[in-house]
């Protein structure tokens, strides 16, 4: 059998442009990203298996020119709190990149120290702007991912409602733009409230993730619970059943679990034990740390005063770490529900001054006066 030259040169250009479609599919990590997955991992999952804390800050834009100036020393200081004090085992912050910066030097500068630096997730909040938010992010230290909300943060509730808004999608493009800057992609998925997810479920949506972002696994991928559309009124009624519905509800198989960190999102306000009883949630369902929103800090939108913002993340976080019954109640210095918090150091010693290992009460504790700014635990 002969077969013609020019028969053979077609099979080899055939081979080789097949080769080169594998290639441009496969996505491959620089040393820089490599790293970056590394610190993420280690931040992400506890040794012990203990639920690893992550909290959510939201750097302000001042108008004010003096606010403007001294925001700096503000970030710089609540980033030495966040990693001495708070212990934080990773950081989410949104925000500007240039606010960002002074909390990246000193994450940076404490390598090598103890405690050490405290990776940073940068979150996106415009798409549109990742191209040059990766430019500006090439310059600042300490940042080690990019937290991606799929889909414009749209619900989905099933893995082939996943599978349908990923058709048309260019994370998969974002997510190489990412990773050749030297960062991790952590995608963010919104499900939809009251959806539940078999292991089955789980595994097809992990690796359809893994699809979505160029055929590698996400070091971690977060899970937030979307928001319900009932009023205030409907809320305080319905307290008990929105706290079962505060945390993402997935069967996580252990197979899974060893691909990519499991992040659930908290957003539950602070009080009652309201996030204590949702990290709780978390840990049993085998998920590897918890995403704390910045909505679980009173008042932050009204007033993100950094200074409250790192007292209260130092009194709140050590309140989940511990040990010691979560039965006792504290009172608060300033009224928070009108006043905002402007003192939340004073948090620590009330709780140390508070008696902590008292015994659980039949019903709530009648001294407590939530209107007067009185919080039961975290």
């Amino acid at each position: 059998m002969v077969v013609s030259s020019h028969s053979g040169v077609a099979a080899i250009s055939l081979a080789l442009l097949l080769l080169q479609n594998v290639n441009a599919l496969s996505i491959t990590e620089s040393s820089r990203a490599q790293t970056a997955r590394s610190r993420l991992s280690e931040a992400f999952r506890s040794p012990s298996k203990k639920l690893t804390l992550h909290p959510e800050i939201v750097l302000p834009e001042p108008s004010d020119p003096t606010a403007l100036l001294l925001r700096a020393s503000e970030v710089t200081k609540l980033s030495q709190i966040l990693r001495t004090r708070a212990k934080a085992s990773a950081v989410f912050v949104e925000g500007t990149v240039d606010a960002l910066a002074p909390m990246g030097k000193e994450q940076e500068d404490a390598r090598g120290n103890f405690p050490g630096p405290v990776p940073i997730v940068y979150s996106l909040t415009d798409s549109a702007n990742l191209s040059s938010s990766l430019e500006e992010l090439q310059t600042v230290d300490g940042v080690e991912g990019v937290m991606l909300s799929f889909f414009g943060g749209k619900e989905i509730d099933s893995v082939d409602a996943y599978l349908e808004e990923a058709k048309d999608s260019a994370i998969t493009d974002m997510c190489s733009a990412i990773w050749d800057a030297g960062l991790q992609p952590i995608p963010e998925l919104v499900l939809s409230p009251g959806s539940e997810w078999s292991e089955e479920d789980v595994e097809r949506l992990v690796d359809a993730v893994k699809d979505t972002c160029g055929g590698l696994d996400p070091v971690s991928i977060v899970f937030t619970n979307g928001e319900t559309a009932d009023s205030e009124e409907d809320e305080e009624s319905n307290e008990e059943e929105e706290e079962e519905d505060s945390t993402p509800a997935l069967s996580i198989p252990a197979s899974v679990s060893k691909r990519t960190a499991f992040i659930g999102s908290i957003r539950t306000n602070a009080g009652g034990g309201r996030m204590n009883l949702a990290t709780s949630q978390l840990s049993t369902d085998k998920f590897n740390g918890a995403f704390l929103r910045a909505d679980c800090v009173p008042g932050y939108r009204l007033n993100p005063d950094l200074n409250v913002v790192g007292g209260f993340w130092s009194a709140a976080m050590g309140e989940l770490k511990s040990l010691k019954s979560k039965s006792f109640s504290f009172r608060s210095k300033v009224k928070l529900e009108k006043d905002v918090p402007m003192e939340w150091y004073n948090y620590q010693k009330d709780i140390m001054e508070s008696g902590s290992l008292g015994k659980p009460s039949g019903g709530p504790d009648p001294t407590l006066n939530s209107e007067g700014g009185d919080y039961k635990g975290f």
